[in-house]
């Protein structure tokens, strides 16, 4: 996506990319480091998950507040103003994925302090079973011959998934994200330049829907996956509610150091 040069030339977009570029730059060679002293190609295991916890937080507050400083260089720049607000949480019924690992982490040793995880969990276990269960039909369906049969299987299930209108386990009842500063970057790149009435089902693919995501360059999807790549040894799936799932399994890990 280096188109996006073009389009975003200004000093104020240019900056918030070197911002993002160095600080995940200068994570990743922290991350290569250990990894080299370990003798094995990702840094981050149950092994020391623990140990690394403090990087691994201050490293994703920094990552989500300049992502913040991205998107006010960037958001300007669209053609129309964002009609997203307060209490809408349209959005917040899909099935987020793509969220990194980091980012789980980050989360979930937030959330491990809450009196309500046991629910959160729960819901994130229905939720879970419920994108499954659209995605093995779509799958057993049979119906497109084609390579990436699986990819567009798994498309149909997300498509699926929010026609159910399942609302995220951290959305109130106003609509409200209840654990916004914490949120992915998934959450955080979606936005819609038409009114929120038309982010249901019903509209979402026709022309009275105008949703986008804002993409990162190239350079620095690159970098993040570069991280990622270090959390392999976790095991994590992409998506956000399977992943956190999967990191209540290290609870007995990460509750260690209490």
């Amino acid at each position: 996506m280096d188109s996006y040069r073009e389009y975003f030339p200004t000093k104020a977009f240019r900056l918030a990319e070197m911002r993002l570029g160095n600080l995940l730059g200068a994570e990743r060679d922290r991350l290569d480091a250990i990894a080299d002293k370990l003798g094995r190609e990702s840094a981050i295991g149950p092994d020391n998950l623990l140990e690394q916890l403090p990087h691994i937080l201050e490293f994703t507050k920094k990552y989500h507040e300049a992502f913040a400083i991205y998107l006010k260089a960037v958001l300007p720049q669209q053609p129309r103003p964002v009609q997203c607000r307060a209490a809408c949480g349209n959005c917040c019924h899909h099935y987020p994925m793509s969220v990194e690992p980091f980012e789980l982490v980050y989360l979930y040793s937030e959330l491990r302090k809450r009196n309500d995880l046991l629910d959160i969990i729960e819901a994130c276990q229905e939720r879970s079973s419920m994108f499954k269960g659209f995605y093995e039909r779509r799958k057993s369906e049979g119906t497109v011959v084609e390579d990436d049969f699986d990819d567009k299987a798994e498309d149909l299930a997300l498509h699926d998934y929010f026609a159910a209108w399942k609302p995220c386990p951290f959305s109130d009842k106003a609509g409200d994200c209840t654990v916004y500063p914490l949120r992915p970057v998934s959450c955080r790149m979606y936005f819609s330049e038409t009114d929120p009435k038309f982010c249901t089902p019903e509209h979402l693919q026709t022309p009275d829907n105008d949703s986008y995501i804002v993409y990162l360059p190239d350079t620095i999807e690159d970098a993040v996956y570069g991280i990622s790549e270090h959390y392999a040894l976790l095991d994590l799936p992409e998506s956000y509610f399977g992943g956190l799932l999967a990191l209540n399994g290290y609870e007995g890990v990460i509750g260690s150091g209490e």
